[in-house]
Formats: structure tokens, sequence, C-alpha cells
């Protein structure tokens, strides 16, 4: 992987999905290093001098197809201090990155499918994978969850996969709310197993899991409590 580079950025575009949901569109200065689907970034909003120290910064999933390394978009739900200073960012501001850090990356073959697991903005480790012009090299399913169906902010994305690459499928999950082609309800470990068997790969599917660590955690623990082994569960530390 390339050795992590610091951009000067411009944002290009504010993409508000919900109140307090957004999705940055950020121009760097000149195209940013390569990055594996699942990677991340660190995002700082003050100045940074390079004679000095890196600023303030958080982690953001990078949510953008690595075949566009002029634009690198970032999706943030505000809901800790550092993020609610972000909902004050305007197109023409600028920001400074650093990138591209994360061992999270997903790879999929013929021999090991995978089983995508994403509730909220967990779901973006993801989007690069099936927002790019390459296909996965092996069968996955996206299990993508949501508050409503209005937060499956990247469910078109999703689509366009699923309708591009036969060997891509997904399933969607809304706690409230009603929708065409969507569950009402929570994820539930039956469903990472039920697509997993679905794919022919019920002893081999590797599973990512990216979100709230609760969810990670619970499913991490149930999964292996119906036999799944620890190299099998992949965990993004840095979810939702």
């Amino acid at each position: 992987m390339p050795q992590p580079v610091k951009l000067k950025a411009m944002v290009a575009e504010v993409v508000e999905h919900q109140p307090g949901l957004r999705t940055l569109v950020l121009k760097p200065e000149r195209p940013a290093p390569r990055f594996a689907a699942g990677q991340f970034l660190h995002l700082a909003i003050d100045s940074y001098d390079p004679a000095s120290h890196w600023p303030d910064s958080r982690i953001f999933s990078i949510a953008s197809s690595p075949d566009t390394r002029s634009a690198i978009h970032v999706t943030f739900s505000a809901v800790g201090q550092f993020t609610r200073r972000m909902l004050s960012l305007n197109v023409g501001d600028s920001v400074w990155l650093k990138l591209p850090y994360g061992e999270f990356t997903v790879e999929t073959s013929d021999a090991a499918p995978a089983v995508l697991v994403g509730g909220g903005t967990g779901v973006t480790p993801f989007v690069p994978l099936l927002s790019g012009t390459t296909p996965p090299q092996g069968p996955v399913w996206v299990l993508y969850g949501g508050r409503s169906p209005e937060h499956l902010i990247y469910r078109d994305t999703i689509e366009r996969a699923t309708k591009t690459w036969p060997h891509v499928r997904a399933t969607y999950f809304a706690e409230q709310g009603q929708a065409p082609n969507t569950v009402t309800g929570q994820l539930s470990v039956y469903e990472l197993l039920h697509a997993a068997q679905a794919l022919n790969a019920a002893n081999r599917a590797v599973f990512y899991l990216s979100g709230p660590p609760g969810m990670l955690q619970h499913f991490s623990k149930e999964l292996q409590a119906h036999g799944v082994v620890l190299p099998r569960i992949h965990i993004d530390a840095w979810g939702d």
C-alpha cells in the first residue's frame, strides 16, 4: 500500500441526505494516493502547518471509487463535537487529509465469497468496491441496514452494482418504516448465515462487518457461536 500523504482539499459539494447526515465531496490539491476498498483517512478542519503538529482530526472511511482519485467522498453523521463542527463546512472551504490508512480491505474471490454487513454509515467502506469500474473478483452479498429507508443513502450505488454484476446481490433492512424490497426490522445473524448459504459458501464465506460498535461485537460473537472461525470475520473498528 502507498505511504500516507498529507493533502489540502477543497469542499466541492455538500450533500445533506437527512438532518445531520451528510456527504462531503472533497477535491484534493493533487490526485490522492491509491487506496483500497475499506481504507480510511484522517480529516482535519483546522489549517495544517508542516512545521507544526497535525491538527485535531477524525477518521472516516473513504466512500468513493478508487478510479477517481481527484474527488474523495466522506460521509458522516453529526453525533459528536467534531462531526457537529463539520456541519459548518461549506462549498469552497478547505480541509486537510491524511491517507490512506487501514488494513480493513475488502477482498473477494471465488474461493472466499464475501458477505458485507453495513449498519448506517458503516456501509461506506464497501462503497469503493461497489462503485468502481472493476467488478469484485468473487461473489458478494451486501446486507445494508439503516434506521429508516431514507437512511439507506447508498442504496442506489449498491443497486447499480447488482444490475451491472450478476455475482453481486444485496438485501436491505430498515428498523422503522416500509419501502419496496426492504425488510422491516433489524439485521440478525441468521440473515448473515443465510447470505453465506445463498452464495453456496456456508463454510467458506468471509464476513466483513462495519457499523456501530455494539453491532460489531454482537455479530462477531454470534457468528463464532455458529461455528464461523475468527479468520473469516473481519471487523472495521472505525464504523459508524
